[in-house]
């Protein structure tokens, strides 16, 4: 028997899933990301801005425009993968999707790397002019991915196709040899860029490591515990790598070989388990953003000493409303 796409692509483990991850992302992340962006910039208000938290806050609004946008993939897989709004809809949210995987992957490794910097160069770190370099890079990532996406949005008919069913996919079906064979490509890029990142990671962190060993009684010093904690970051970032981000990109290229027929095989259970661990880590994937404040803004005690203090002024609020109520009533 022929092994079609309506086949082996319609497990409904992939809508219950996609429903059930999405919205915890999108119930937990959100709030989670608000108060991480309201803590960064409440910290430069008082302490000033440095590279590491142009990344961090960058890295906080690239997860925020992705939460937002999660709602409309919840319909979607609701209605049993029925795409309901318009083809510019459709390649709007997916460019949406590849445009936070790879900023969010590009501002990781930066605070990595800056982390790094702060335990091997300590005095060049904290020296202003640091601050120009990470604006310049931050709007190079940011004009690298969205000018990326722009094909994505230019050619959004592409992304969506009528099924067999009568319902229309939204990146998910191509019938188009030429567009296959450029999807193949781009496909390419993301993996090998993925590849280049997590090497940086990697590299940073057993670097920190290395340092760290050979600075042993150093570490004793106020200055140590500053290292120790910056190298607790990098491992952070590592274990975000591992856990989101690798899994995805290690299934990535022979899903696209299959999902793209290049890849042909007649064995539809095989094809379907396949298509379900895909869509595994591409869930994985998107819980980087509620693990991300939790690496660079909750594990610290700045942020938990924040949290309390705003937790006393809402109390506050709360007990003065409460007496104002009081003396209406008596009054």
């Amino acid at each position: 028997m022929n092994c079609t796409k309506d086949n082996y692509d319609s497990s409904a483990f992939t809508s219950t899933y996609f429903i059930v991850i999405y919205s915890l992302v999108f119930i937990i992340g959100l709030p989670e990301n608000i108060a991480a962006c309201f803590y960064l910039l409440h910290n430069t208000a008082n302490k000033g801005l440095t590279e590491v938290k142009i990344y961090m806050i960058n890295l906080t609004l690239a997860d925020l425009m992705f939460i937002l946008f999660l709602p409309f993939w919840v319909d979607y897989y609701n209605n049993g993968r029925d795409w309901r709004l318009s083809d510019n809809a459709c390649g709007f949210l997916g460019s949406l999707f590849y445009i936070n995987t790879y900023s969010t992957l590009c501002f990781l490794t930066l605070i990595s790397f800056t982390r790094y910097l702060a335990v091997s160069r300590p005095l060049k770190t904290a020296q202003s002019k640091q601050l120009v370099r990470g604006i310049i890079v931050t709007a190079v990532i940011w004009t690298g991915t969205v000018g990326s996406s722009i094909n994505t949005l230019i050619t959004s008919s592409n992304h969506t196709n009528k099924r067999n069913d009568s319902k229309i996919s939204c990146f998910e079906h191509y019938e188009n040899k030429s567009v296959r064979k450029g999807l193949l490509a781009i496909h390419s890029i993301m993996v090998l860029t993925f590849a280049v990142l997590f090497g940086v990671v990697i590299a940073n962190y057993i670097l920190i490591l290395r340092k760290l060993l050979i600075e042993k009684v150093a570490l004793r010093l106020p200055q140590g515990k500053l290292k120790k904690r910056a190298s607790r970051m990098v491992l952070m970032v590592l274990v975000i790598y591992i856990l989101c981000f690798l899994p995805y990109h290690l299934i990535q290229l022979p899903w696209v070989f299959f999902v793209l027929d290049f890849w042909k095989s007649d064995d539809c259970n095989f094809r379907k388990r396949f298509n379900d661990l895909h869509h595994v880590t591409l869930g994985l994937m998107c819980m980087n953003c509620v693990l991300d404040p939790i690496v660079y803004c909750f594990l610290t005690e700045d942020f938990r000493q924040y949290l309390r203090e705003l937790m006393g002024c809402l109390r506050n609020i709360s007990v003065l409303k409460n007496r104002q109520k009081s003396q209406t009533v008596h009054s």
